[in-house]
């Protein structure tokens, strides 16, 4: 057995963000499945020959059922130790932006949703490595303008 610690990379993390500025909202999903109980943004597996933006949409769609909005790269990507596979999973973060807060209708793997400003929603978030993500995103994305060369159009 070979002593290198594997790297992967087969899933994303989705932000949904309503609004700009002072006034943006961040989504927030509480998770039914493991880690039960953790506040998170959209994160889902990517299906084979699926692009990871592709997967970032259909997994928006399935955990909240939003699917007008425009989507961003953001430039980050999380990594975190999976201790069961002794692996390092690495998941690129997506932004997607909607004009308002909207309703959201969760899939079976959430049990409830919260929209809050930045500030609340880096206090709720779950994990180190959303709340760094999150970090960027005020940065780049809310507190200016996003820079259309990170814009991915489907």
């Amino acid at each position: 057995m070979p002593n290198d610690l594997p790297v992967r990379a087969r899933g994303v993390i989705a932000f949904i963000v309503a609004g700009t500025g002072a006034g943006a909202r961040v989504l927030l999903l509480k998770r039914r499945t493991p880690p039960v109980g953790a506040w998170c943004p959209v994160s889902g597996r990517i299906e084979p020959g699926e692009t990871a933006w592709r997967t970032a949409l259909r997994e928006i769609g399935e955990e909240t059922g939003l699917t007008d909005g425009t989507l961003y790269t953001t430039g980050v990507t999380d990594s975190f130790y999976d201790p069961a596979a002794n692996t390092i999973e690495m998941m690129p973060v997506f932004l997607f932006t909607i004009p308002r807060e909207e309703a959201v209708t969760l899939d079976e793997a959430q049990s409830d949703y919260a929209w809050l400003a930045v500030d609340a929603a880096l206090a709720q978030l779950t994990f180190a490595g959303h709340k760094a993500a999150l970090e960027a995103i005020r940065r780049d994305f809310i507190q200016r303008a996003p820079d259309p060369l990170q814009r991915i159009t489907p």
